[in-house]
């Protein structure tokens, strides 16, 4: 369990939002509301997945804690490999959560610094890329770090993150999808 009591507001309708998801309802079921602390996924992520048209062999998710939205990404593409920069605590629950549900194709990363991180992702082939890591600092870098995909999904997409508004306001607004809840935007490179 999180040593955090604040979980993630749950936005959406309980029966047509997040959590008609049946994974969602499990996670919750088995892991309880903690389980959510610091997780997009409660966002009408999913929704905005499915609307997007997200699918594909690799997803690749900068920044993960608990691994819900890599659970949701899961349904989407092959396989979905997290790399997470976390040097105060290994995050053993996302783990956990993937055992419970009997999902197979998400390979969790942690690293202890973004050279790290940038020697894992550099060498890897992926055709999407979910930046969820440290808006403050790292937004510029992931993106960039990330962007010869073609397909980034960014999240916390609002006026008080200072970093990934002005990253994402700063793309062809043709190539920019943003959710009917403000917190994601959807980049893809058009040819």
């Amino acid at each position: 369990m999180s040593h955090t009591k604040n979980p993630e507001p749950i936005v959406g309708n309980i029966t047509t939002g997040p959590f008609a998801d049946r994974y969602m309802k499990e996670i919750l079921r088995e892991f309880g509301p903690e389980a959510f602390t610091r997780s997009s996924a409660c966002m009408e992520f999913d929704r905005f997945l499915r609307r997007i048209g997200a699918k594909g062999h690799t997803c690749l998710e900068i920044g993960t804690y608990h691994g819900i939205t890599a659970v949701m990404l899961s349904k989407y593409f092959k396989r979905v490999i997290c790399v997470s920069v976390d040097v105060r605590v290994r995050n053993l629950l996302k783990h956990s959560i993937c055992s419970h549900l009997g999902i197979r194709n998400i390979l969790f990363h942690d690293v202890m610094n973004n050279v790290e991180k940038e020697a894992v992702v550099s060498g890897m082939d992926f055709d999407f890329c979910y930046v969820d890591g440290d808006h403050l600092n790292d937004t510029r870098t992931d993106f960039e770090l990330v962007k010869r995909c073609g397909r980034v999904l960014f999240h916390e997409y609002w006026p008080l993150q200072v970093p990934v508004w002005n990253l994402v306001n700063s793309l062809p607004k043709e190539e920019v999808t943003v959710a009917d809840v403000d917190c994601f935007a959807y980049w893809q490179r058009r040819a």
